[in-house]
C-alpha cells in the first residue's frame, strides 16, 4: 500500500479531540516505510493544523475536498459559486427562518449576521448579501428541532448536501466529496486506488471508503460507514487506527 488517508474527527481524533500516542506512533511508522500520509476532513484549515502537529502530512483535503493540497500547494478547488451560494442560503432562510446558517468563503466566515475575516480578525455586522464576492467552500445549516428540512429542493447544478450524524446539513460543491478527493490525490502521486487505504467514521466518508483499495471504518462509525468499509477496527477512543495498522500493515 502506498497512500493512507485519514478522516480527522472521530477517526484520527479521540473524543477528547487529541491524537493518541499509539496512533501517532503507528502513522509515523507507516511514513518511515515510505507510505504517503494524507488527511481528508470536513474542517477548515485553521484548527486542522493544531490537531496534526507532530504528525507526518504529505497531502490534505479540507472542506470535504473543496480545497486539496500536496505539500502545501493547492492542486484542486471545488467550491460553490458565490451567486449560487447566496441564492441557496436565502431560500433556506426564507423557508426555515429558525435555522442557523453559516458559510465559509476563505478568508471569510459568516454566521448569524456576523462576517469575520479570519486573516485580519476584523468583524463586522452583515447579512448574506453583504458577503464579499468569493467562492464558497461550505455552507452549514443547523435546523430547529421543530423543522424537518427538505434541502434537496434548494440545490443547484454545482451543489449537493449531506447530513452528519448529529443532524447538521453540510452543503458543498458536488465534486467536493472525499471519494473525489482521494482519487485526485492518488492520481497526482501516480498511485492506483487499489494501493490506497482510508479510515473514516461517518456518512461523508463512505465515498472515500468505497473508492479505496482498503476502506476501514472505526468501531464508533455509523452503520452506513461500516457497510461501505472492508474492515471495521476498534473505536477512536480505543486506538482503532493503531490497532489496524499494527495488525495488517506494520
Amino acid at each position: 500500500m502506498k497512500l493512507i488517508l485519514f478522516d480527522i474527527d472521530d477517526t484520527l481524533l479521540t473524543s477528547e479531540k487529541t491524537v493518541s500516542a499509539a496512533t501517532a506512533e503507528a502513522i509515523k511508522n507507516c511514513k518511515t516505510k515510505g507510505i504517503i500520509i494524507g488527511y481528508i476532513t470536513a474542517r477548515s484549515p485553521r484548527k486542522t493544523g493544531l490537531f496534526l502537529e507532530g504528525l507526518p502530512c504529505d497531502c490534505m483535503a479540507y472542506y470535504n475536498g473543496a480545497s486539496i493540497y500536496i505539500n502545501g500547494v493547492q492542486i484542486v478547488s471545488n467550491c460553490i459559486s458565490h451567486d449560487t451560494g447566496i441564492k441557496i442560503m436565502a431560500e433556506i432562510q426564507q423557508a426555515y427562518p429558525k435555522s442557523k446558517i453559516s458559510a465559509y468563503l476563505e478568508p471569510y466566515h459568516y454566521f448569524d449576521g456576523e462576517i469575520r475575516n479570519i486573516e485580519t480578525k476584523e468583524i463586522k455586522a452583515g447579512d448574506i448579501y453583504a458577503l464579499p464576492f468569493h467562492p464558497i467552500q461550505r455552507i452549514r445549516v443547523v435546523s430547529d428541532k421543530e423543522d424537518s428540512m427538505q434541502l434537496e429542493h434548494f440545490m443547484r447544478d454545482d451543489a449537493m448536501f449531506y447530513v452528519t450524524s448529529d443532524g447538521t446539513a453540510i452543503i458543498i460543491n458536488k465534486n467536493a466529496n472525499k471519494g473525489y478527493a482521494a482519487k485526485k490525490l492518488a492520481n497526482a502521486y501516480g498511485i492506483a486506488m487499489g494501493d490506497v487505504i482510508s479510515f473514516g467514521d461517518d456518512i461523508n466518508d463512505c465515498d472515500m471508503l468505497k473508492a479505496s483499495g482498503i476502506g476501514v471504518a472505526m468501531g464508533n462509525a455509523t452503520e452506513d460507514a461500516k457497510k461501505c468499509a472492508d474492515f471495521v477496527t476498534e473505536s477512536n477512543d480505543n486506538n482503532g487506527i493503531a490497532f489496524w495498522l499494527n495488525k495488517y500493515l506494520l
